[in-house]
């Protein structure tokens, strides 16, 4: 066993003897918990030092460790190396035990000379999370060593040599401790009969929130800068599964005034935000489904599956001490903003169950079928379309219930999908039948969340609340408009054989190609193959002149050829205020055989290359827009939760 196992092992012994206490322990009872507390910070010491011990075998290149030897290289720039350490399956479930370490440390700390029943129960449940990960993490053992350390690493998969990898993961896993937090507080409040901690519960519910916003929005940025196919969501499952796990916290936050304290709907929806977290890690980590972002088949899946379902019994079974139903809500037939609130909430839950079925549907399937049928994007597209509709029409209602009547709510909604027929039957301004469908609804939409934000800004008793909630709704709006006209007026083109030193014209545009420029042979890497080091990549640039109109962008492609990869091509992104001009270099039986030969160091520059050239108008306001509702979310976060922006007292 390594020290760095053991070092888990110790910890997760440590554990237990704080588990052991927390359940013999009373509030009063300061003995057991002070030695539990001692334990716990013991525990969560070893933890730092065990991920430290990984993060220093990363910098100091030791091969012999298996995770370094798959992830990184001798050659890989310092900071690549630092967050190449979350990048494989052992080392990001380090990462993540680090960090669920962190939060429970911290609430052992807050809680250690304020002791209740309620900060007992949370701590049990906090503990049990830590142990299991840490067990898993065991499992998946990072620290395996080789008998002998290879000359150098097989390096880092050049799609996550990118700044994106260094922010992305660590945001998502921070959102799903925020998750697991407060899951815990809620099982605790169930089990005491205690109220949960009000600020810490919104703190973290919000916090998650904001934080999955984030993680979704730059996992998709981060595969339309890098991967290179003009898009930034395919429907991919493990992409597809994250949505399913903000949807869920999403329509948490449309309960409030619908759920009040009548019913046990807030904290299933919670136990559903969870479930839909635990699924997605062990989509990711069992390889259930093909995708880019899964890793290989491994029990962690079913591992986590079977921890979900007991969380997930533990949670019934405590709910039978509680004369609450799951479901009792209170919404006013005559009263536009309640009825829209419940639209709102009902949709979310219906893109919730079409996701689900998209994602879970082949996993069962393939019990039964070799090959079981896969949920195209246009499965996703239909089925969402109408939910989505509805949820754009809640917005609506929400934003402008103190001025329309039922009535007129329900002949604005018609009179926008009756227009969106006539858009369909003219085909414009799109070629697509659902963009024409939804633009009408989603510009009064636009017209409606306007109006709320600027009626907020202009009370004098405006709330900071609802500022956000203002924000938070023209940031969807936004993000809509953005998506339905992006995805249903791109144009691409694809050209053949183009030659160097020639002009072309595609799509409105004039592209100057000028020469190559061959560099050989970079990097170093450990080729299986050969049994020795190897170049890790050669590379192709090819500087451009693209004139759009008056305008002339002076840019450069590039493509390279990663010796254990393969060919690996950068789109060139231009935004203009119309929207992106993107290209992507394709490789050439000549630009294949060039790049080979600068790996042995020939320059030999290509005879031709193929580019696909595609003109994506407004895709900038999707990003607008996902920012947007990242500052609605945070917002409250950001000024107390509590505190209104005239300093006087919170009206809703």
């Amino acid at each position: 066993m390594e020290i760095e196992e053991f070092f888990i092992v110790f910890a997760v012994l440590m554990l237990f003897f704080d588990l052991v206490q927390l359940f013999k322990a009373k509030p009063r009872a300061k003995g057991k918990l002070e030695y539990g507390f001692y334990a716990t910070t013991l525990a969560f010491g070893l933890v730092v030092i065990s991920y430290g011990m990984l993060v220093q075998a990363f910098l100091k290149d030791d091969f012999s460790l298996k995770e370094v030897y798959k992830s990184s290289s001798s050659s890989l720039p310092v900071a690549s190396k630092l967050f190449a350490t979350w990048s494989s399956a052992g080392g990001s479930l380090l990462f993540l035990t680090f960090i669920i370490a962190i939060a429970y440390f911290a609430y052992r700390f807050m809680t250690n000379e304020k002791r209740s029943r309620f900060s007992i129960s949370t701590s049990r449940v906090l503990n049990f999370i830590l142990i299991f990960f840490l067990i898993l993490t065991l499992m998946k053992n990072p620290f395996e060593r080789f008998p002998m350390a290879p000359l150098d690493g097989s390096g880092l998969n050049p799609q996550l040599q990118t700044f994106w990898m260094s922010i992305h993961p660590p945001i998502v896993f921070c959102a799903y401790v925020f998750v697991l937090f407060a899951f815990s507080l809620v099982l605790a409040s169930m089990r005491t009969g205690e109220k949960a901690e009000g600020a810490m519960l919104a703190f973290s519910l919000r916090a998650a929130w904001l934080l999955l916003t984030l993680g979704i929005s730059l996992g998709g940025l981060w595969a339309y800068e890098v991967l290179g196919w003009g898009g930034y969501w395919s429907w991919d499952p493990i992409e597809t599964g994250s949505l399913i796990t903000w949807v869920a916290l999403t329509a948490y936050f449309h309960l409030g005034p619908l759920a009040k304290n009548r019913s046990l709907a807030k904290e299933l929806m919670i136990l559903l935000t969870f479930a839909a977290m635990i699924f997605l890690s062990a989509l990711t980590r069992g390889g259930f489904r093909t995708s880019i972002h899964a890793y290989a088949l491994s029990p962690a899946g079913p591992i986590l599956l079977l921890f979900l379902l007991g969380m997930a019994i533990y949670f019934f079974y405590t709910k039978r001490r509680i004369n609450k139903p799951f479901f009792s809500f209170e919404f006013e037939k005559s009263s536009l903003h309640s009825i829209s609130l419940s639209i709102g909430y009902w949709s979310l839950i219906s893109i919730f169950l079409v996701c689900l079925f998209g994602v879970v549907s082949p996993i069962v399937g393939s019990i039964f079928l070799p090959n079981p049928p896969i949920p195209s994007v246009g499965f996703y597209n239909i089925w969402n379309f109408p939910f989505v509709m509805g949820f754009v029409a809640a917005l609506i209602g929400c934003s402008v219930h103190d001025k329309v009547s039922l009535k007129m709510f329900a002949a604005l909604v018609a009179g926008a999908l009756a227009a969106g027929v006539i858009l369909i039957q003219l085909q414009v301004p799109t070629q697509n039948p659902l963009a024409n469908l939804g633009l009408p609804l989603l510009t009064i939409g636009l017209f409606a969340v306007t109006y709320g934000l600027a009626r907020n800004l202009l009370n004098i008793k405006r709330s900071v609340r609802r500022f956000g909630r203002n924000i938070l709704h023209f940031g969807i709006i936004i993000t809509l408009i953005g998506v339905f006209i992006s995805s249903a007026t791109s144009q691409v083109t694809a050209i053949q054989g183009a030659r160097p030193n020639t002009s072309l014209e595609a799509l409105g545009l004039e592209i100057e190609l000028k020469n190559f420029t061959v560099y050989t042979g970079t990097g170093s890497v450990y080729s299986e193959v050969a049994e020795w080091t190897v170049p890790e990549y050669s590379a192709l640039r090819m500087d451009v002149a693209i004139k759009q109109g008056r305008s002339i962008y002076n840019r450069t492609l590039w493509i390279r050829l990663f010796t254990l990869i393969g060919p690996v091509s950068t789109p060139l992104i231009i935004t203009t205020w119309t929207g992106d001009i993107y290209i992507h270099m394709h490789h050439t039986t000549s630009m294949y055989d060039s790049l080979v030969q600068a790996l042995m160091d020939n320059e030999v520059p290509p005879d031709d290359l193929n580019i696909t050239v595609e003109m994506i108008p407004m895709v900038y306001l999707v990003w607008v827009g996902i920012t947007l509702m990242s500052i609605g979310i945070a917002v409250p976060l950001i000024k107390g939760l509590t505190k209104p922006i005239s300093g006087k007292r919170r009206v809703d």
